[in-house]
C-alpha cells in the first residue's frame, strides 16, 4: 500500500492565501495547482526568478544552479520556490515580479 506524502500548509503572503503542499512538491508546484500567479520562469533552480523570502518554517531544497541564488542569500533566508519542499507549515513571500 503506497503512502501518502505529507500534506503542509504553505501561506504566500503577497496574495494572502494558505494552500495545500504535499513534502513531495515544491511550493511552486502547490502554487501554481492552486491557481497563484507566482513569479517563475524555469521551474528549474537556474534563473532565479522564483527568489523568495522563507519567513517562517522549514524547506528542504532541491538541486539548483549556484547562478540562481547564493549561498548569501540563503543564509538571509531567500529560498527558490521552484526547488523548495516544505518540511514543516511555511510562510513565503516572492521578491520578484
Amino acid at each position: 500500500m503506497a503512502r501518502r506524502a505529507k500534506i503542509h500548509r504553505v501561506r504566500v503572503t503577497n496574495v494572502a492565501k494558505t494552500i495545500p503542499c504535499a513534502a513531495n512538491q515544491t511550493v511552486l508546484q502547490a502554487a501554481i495547482a492552486a491557481g497563484i500567479d507566482y513569479p517563475y520562469a524555469c521551474a528549474t533552480g537556474n534563473c532565479g526568478t522564483c527568489v523568495s523570502e522563507l519567513k517562517k518554517g522549514k524547506v528542504a531544497m532541491l538541486a539548483r544552479g549556484d547562478a540562481a541564488i547564493g549561498p548569501k542569500e540563503i543564509k538571509a533566508g531567500r529560498r527558490l520556490a521552484c526547488r523548495a519542499r516544505p518540511r514543516s507549515d511555511v510562510t513565503i513571500t516572492w521578491l520578484k515580479r
